[in-house]
């Protein structure tokens, strides 16, 4: 844990059912002449596009973006930041939907004040030129995009790789548990094991801290309970409002401390075989949490007290698989059940450079050798939840 750090200011937050009625008031705060409505084709199928939309339009011309279907891509942004420039004077984005749409709606802020392409803006290559104002609204609990000045995006060559700057910190994220009713189990499940993920490494990162440490901590509380309420009540909004909550907590903790090894694996997952992220780094955890304890045992301790006040961190590893079967994660993999993750593939995008920030930010710092063990447990993993799929169907 860092002896000496800086916490960082977060967006405005507004929680809380109906949350989201106090959008055009928070828009004209921000003096928004202009809106650019960015969300996807699966929230436009639930209606919540329309909603937004008919709460803005009496208001302001709103011009919506729909992105296509998987992982924000380059091109993605390149096209609505060209649509938001077209705009004018006085745009105001507002992103709508999952990490996907929120990664997408905050890059198009921070690069349509600019004729540069979103790839000059890969790891950090060259500063932002200023943002428009952002106001989030996520329809997940898994990526807390919503808080975050991180994207993960996918580059022209296929790679896996991110943005980081304080333009793409949004203003202002609408946290209305309403909006995630209509998320499907599989992605339920799949989001909020996500947001674990980030609590778990940025509690235990070498960057960790106190007061980020405190964050990811009770976001684990929060999902330890609510997450299997979620699932099994998707209308139970105390639990989606925990699950909002959770996420926006995690995401505040690795904008603050930064992720580890399951995330490197993850995004090498996404690179090489194309697997969802939330999957991938639930996968990519399931591999190395054992290995990442070996040596760390106490920094592990506060989290497997906040997953259950009785265990031991060297229990944690079992009790984290065992979420997973109680989630039926085998469900959420059944659909990617013929992807193929090849070691040799895996171990050499692991190692890129996009990855090694996570990597040496680990609780423990893998070297080459311990990489290529690590790969090879992420593949034994993953075989063994195809075989799961199998043995459910």
């Amino acid at each position: 844990m860092t002896a000496g750090y800086t916490v960082d200011r977060f967006p405005l937050l507004i929680v809380g059912p109906s949350a989201l009625d106090a959008l055009p008031d928070i828009l004209r705060r921000l003096c928004a002449q202009r809106i650019f409505l960015v969300s996807d084709q699966g929230m436009a199928a639930t209606g919540w596009v329309q909603r937004v939309y008919a709460l803005l339009s009496p208001h302001w011309r709103v011009e919506t973006f729909l992105a296509p279907p998987g992982e924000p891509r380059t091109a993605t942004v390149d096209e609505g930041a060209a649509m938001a420039r077209a705009l004018g004077e006085g745009v105001a984005v507002v992103g709508l939907g999952g990490g996907t749409a929120l990664d997408i709606a905050k890059l198009i802020a921070a690069t349509a004040v600019s004729e540069r392409p979103a790839r000059d803006y890969l790891l950090c290559a060259h500063p932002y030129e200023g943002k428009l104002p952002g106001v989030m609204i996520p329809a997940t609990s898994g990526t807390g995009a919503e808080v975050t000045r991180t994207c993960v995006l996918t580059d022209e060559q296929g790679r896996k790789s991110w943005a980081w700057g304080d333009e793409l910190r949004p203003d202002v994220a609408l946290l209305d548990p309403q909006v995630t009713t209509t998320l499907p189990r599989p992605l339920t499940v799949a989001t909020g094991l996500d947001a674990l993920v980030h609590a778990i490494e940025a509690a235990t990162a070498q960057r960790a801290n106190a007061i980020a440490q405190s964050f990811a901590l009770q976001a684990i509380r929060l999902i330890a309970y609510a997450l299997p309420l979620a699932a099994a009540e998707p209308a139970h909004l105390p639990a989606r409002q925990q699950m909002q909550e959770a996420a926006c907590l995690a995401g505040m903790a690795i904008d603050q401390c930064g992720t580890g090894i399951a995330h490197a694996i993850g995004h090498a997952l996404g690179t090489t075989a194309h697997l969802p992220h939330a999957v991938a780094v639930a996968i990519a955890m399931q591999s190395t949490l054992a290995w990442s304890i070996e040596t760390n045992e106490a920094r592990y301790q506060p989290i497997a007290q906040a997953m259950q006040p009785s265990l031991s961190s060297l229990d944690l590893p079992d009790a984290f698989t065992a979420l997973l079967q109680r989630l039926d994660f085998a469900d959420v993999v059944r659909p990617l059940r013929n992807y193929v993750v090849e070691v040799d593939a895996l171990l050499a995008s692991m190692l890129s450079p996009e990855n090694q920030p996570m990597r040496a930010n680990n609780a423990r710092v893998p070297d080459d050798d311990a990489m290529a063990e690590l790969a090879q447990c992420t593949v034994q993993t993953w075989q063994a939840w195809q075989q799961a799929t199998s043995n459910s169907a």
